[in-house]
């Protein structure tokens, strides 16, 4: 915890510079406070001095930011934007932060007023991008295409700062660089020449330092950390955007640089900026995340980014001993690795440390509750998703969905069909895909009761659509087999040839998988619903058609048939696995080819 940390009044009032708490290192200390399990203490630093400091106002923004993002709850999401637009207007030029850096620097030596005032204009720029970057996402999670269309804009604004910014800092960057080679080739000139290089040392010294104008290499590093955060989350964002979604918000044909973007959190990662640790939580998430989610190392490259993950929280976690978060990442990559029962050991580690934290609790009871889920804990599960039913303000209908099966799965199916039939009434927002989801499922369930058997299989459906099969072990994955082996109704008969194959998949067992992936596709003719899942199907197919390269032209053929269907469910999130498996193809003709002319 950050229990005991004393912080220095920034308002002290001895004239010489070294009298005040330097900003960024409070900001600094505050963030770390926020990964430390001291989220209460963190939000009390910089609510205290939010009106003294363009950073601290920019930490005060961010802690309401991260606490949005973590519930996707209505009422936080609207006061963390409200705050977010009052910190991007006190950080444009004019407000009256400007009044009080004045009043700061008016204590300071004239000789650095220019730069400080640099500095200032550099960071209030820098902070007016990320507060819309950080709007950009918190809209964009409505999913809906006004909402799309408006985080579009925040985007695109955002991303002109951080381009020019990034241009900039690394240009004042260079310069430094050159004059430092400069001033040590004459340095060696004239010591060679006189055998003395004091005078021409003192020259280049004041070529250097008697510009004003001029920022030192440490703020200029920091600075640097602090633009590369936004520079980097934009690329790592743009890059894991479908097509279809890209091409609303007016960014189609800019496909994000995904290895630019790491590099840019990387840094900031081990900068002196607020925002290394986010950046730290940055790449945290994309490796244990976005890559397996995504399929970006191909989806059979699951637990890729987990030697990434596991080496960053090994070089970081002396710095957050106390960190909940850290944990949770710890829990997702036991999970990747198929260690369930670590990975559940870990979650409630986390819970633990939460210490109160609300959203941090709720992540970890639902993650919890998948891997009972997967498990086939049907009572276990059940019992963590009634809690977040009841306590998390976000998707009610979501949850009241996974309590209705997980009951039907114990064969309460009476009661199993009294929560579920009220599944379509508690939908806020049909086009959230999650949303849309569990309504058409709802509105076909509340029509008739259904078996225990169904129940299950909709269970799997689930933990198949959400890419949990595999991070399954082969002990956890055979009684699945045997939920399919129980279906009897014809109607539901493609998705048990689904599951099954992504099943016998995971298994090894890679002719089974195709002639159930086959099957799917063919009893789904004629059907005027569910068109998820042969799509699903098409692209489970093609992945195995990836593994050989004489049956890589029929894994393109399928990946390219799934663009035909349209306003299926989760038709974004498998967009994007398409098109990162069709690069990946793409990026394997090219490789072979030059391989090739080589030879």
């Amino acid at each position: 915890m950050a229990d005991g940390i004393e912080i220095e009044d920034m308002t002290s009032q001895d004239g010489d510079e070294s009298g005040g708490i330097d900003e960024s290192e409070m900001a600094l200390t505050g963030m770390n406070m926020l990964l430390n399990s001291g989220y209460d203490e963190a939000r009390a630093l910089f609510d205290k001095y939010k009106n003294e400091s363009p950073l601290m106002q920019a930490g005060y923004s961010f802690v309401y930011f991260m606490q949005a993002l973590m519930s996707f709850e209505d009422e936080r999401l609207a006061e963390a934007l409200k705050i977010l637009q009052e910190t991007e207007k006190k950080c444009e030029v004019g407000d009256s932060f400007m009044k009080n850096m004045k009043k700061k620097l008016s204590k300071k030596k004239k000789t650095n007023v220019a730069s400080i005032s640099l500095e200032d204009k550099l960071q209030r720029q820098i902070i007016v991008a990320d507060c819309l970057l950080y709007q950009s996402i918190l809209t964009f999670t409505n999913q809906d295409i006004p909402s799309y269309v408006k985080g579009g804009w925040y985007l695109r604004k955002a991303w002109k700062i951080y381009e020019k910014l990034h241009r900039d800092i690394n240009q004042i960057r260079n310069r430094q660089i050159q004059a430092k080679i400069n001033k040590m080739q004459a340095s060696l000139k004239s010591a060679s020449i006189n055998g003395n290089s004091n005078s021409s040392s003192d020259d280049a010294d004041s070529a250097i330092d008697g510009n004003s104008n001029e920022l030192s290499e440490q703020l200029v590093g920091r600075l640097l950390g602090a633009v590369n955060f936004g520079y980097g989350t934009f690329q790592l964002c743009i890059s894991i955007m479908p097509p279809k979604i890209l091409k609303l918000i007016e960014f189609l044909g800019f496909e994000g640089d995904r290895e630019a973007g790491l590099v840019a959190l990387d840094y900031t990662s081990h900068s002196e900026d607020m925002k290394a640790p986010l950046a730290t939580l940055g790449l945290l998430w994309y490796h244990t995340v976005l890559r397996p989610f995504f399929a970006i190392d191909g989806a059979n490259g699951f637990s890729a980014g987990t030697s990434d993950a596991e080496a960053i929280i090994s070089q970081k976690e002396k710095d957050f001993p106390n960190s909940s978060l850290f944990l949770f990442f710890r829990g997702r990559i036991h999970r990747l690795r198929k260690e369930t029962d670590l990975s559940v050991a870990m979650y409630q580690r986390a819970f633990d440390e939460a210490k109160g934290q609300r959203e941090i609790e709720l992540m970890c009871l639902y993650e919890i509750s998948w891997c009972n889920l997967m498990r086939l804990k049907w009572r276990d599960c059940l019992d963590g998703f009634e809690r977040l039913s009841k306590e998390s303000k976000w998707s009610k209908a979501y949850y009241s969905y996974l309590r209705g099966i997980c009951t039907g799965a114990m064969g309460e199916v009476q009661e199993a069909f009294e929560v579920l039939k009220e599944v379509p009434g508690q939908v806020k927002k049909k086009n959230n895909q999650i949303e849309a989801f569990v309504f058409r499922r709802g509105e076909k369930l509340k029509k008739m009761p259904p078996t225990q058997e169904y129940c299950r299989l909709l269970a799997l459906e689930l933990i198949f659509l959400w890419h949990a099969i595999p991070t399954c072990t082969e002990e956890e994955l055979k009684p699945m087999l045997d939920v399919c082996d129980m279906q009897t109704d014809k109607r539901s008969l493609h998705l048990k040839s689904l599951v099954e194959g992504a099943i016998y998949k995971e298994l090894g067992q890679q002719e089974m998988a195709i002639q159930c992936f086959d099957e799917t596709i063919a009893r789904h003719q004629g059907l005027k619903e569910d068109y998820h899942i042969p799509a699903f199907a098409m692209f489970e197919l093609a992945t195995i058609y990836m593994l050989q390269p004489e049956t890589e032209a029929k894994a393109k053929q399928l990946l390219l048939q799934i663009k035909e269907y349209k306003e299926y469910d989760f038709e974004n999130r498998l967009s994007v696995r398409v098109n990162n498996s069709l690069r990946r193809l793409k990026n394997l003709e090219s490789s072979r080819s030059k391989g090739a002319s080589k030879s």
